[in-house]
Formats: structure tokens, sequence, C-alpha cells
């Protein structure tokens, strides 16, 4: 009986000794706890981080327009035309009825100010074309 009891102890060993021990334990716990509590409140925040968006969205109002000629007639010409700029990382569009939007996501090394510009360019470019549909005063412009 004493062989059994010795392997019961050897496989317990770590769990055993902490019921043996336990203001040790809760002495580390609390260790622990300060530690962490004082390495929370030490870590330094900002109130309005600044935060860069590297996102250019381009919004297609076309009322009266199904979603799949919004898609076929403005939104694949515009993303055809936009592939060709340099920094894109990222090109997502979603048509409904009425409306559609790009989104263009720009790698960090450009300013959102000269993205803007080059994506605004394209859009001048494409709206220029002799395939551009005539709107009945909607904008396409990149916000």
């Amino acid at each position: 009986m004493r062989v059994n009891n010795k392997k019961v102890d050897k496989e317990f060993l770590l769990s055993s000794w902490s019921i043996d021990h336990k203001t040790i334990i809760y002495v580390v716990v609390a260790v622990f706890l300060f530690v962490g509590l004082s390495a929370y409140f030490s870590m330094p925040r900002e109130s309005f981080p600044e935060v860069k968006e590297t996102k250019i969205y381009i919004s297609v109002p076309y009322p009266g327009t199904s979603a799949e000629d919004i898609e076929k007639l403005i939104v694949d010409p515009l993303e055809d035309r936009i592939k060709n700029v340099s920094n894109v990382t990222e090109i997502l569009s979603t048509s409904q009825e009425d409306y559609g939007i790009i989104t263009v996501e720009f790698d960090e090394n450009i300013s959102v100010e000269n993205a803007k510009q080059k994506i605004k360019d394209e859009v001048d470019t494409e709206k220029a074309s002799e395939d551009w549909p005539t709107f009945n005063g909607a904008k396409v412009e990149p916000n």
C-alpha cells in the first residue's frame, strides 16, 4: 500500500505541494496581481490617438438603375481604371439598386491627399470617356 501512496504523491506533486503551502501560493498570486495592476496603470495612453486612414471611398448614386447595371456600367470600368494606380493594396466594391460604392485602400507610405488626388484623376478620366453613361445630375466623387 505504501508504494501506491508514493505514486499518487509523485503524480500530483505540484498540486499537493500547493495545498500544503497555501500561504506561499496566496503571496505569489498577490504579487502577480500587484505587478499586473502596476503595469496596467503605468502604460502610456492617449486620449485621441492618431489613426492613419488610408482608404478612399468613391460613391456612385444613380437613381432608377438596378445593381447589375450600376456594376456593369460604372463600378467595373472604375475598378479597371483604379487598378493601374500605384500603391493600391485592395479594391472592394458594392453595388445595389440606385447606388454603388468603391473602397480603395492604399499602403501606408502614401498621404491621403495624394491618394485622393490620384483617384480623382482616374475617376475624371473615366468620366470623360465616350462609354460613360449620362447622369441626371448625379455625382461620382471620391471622399
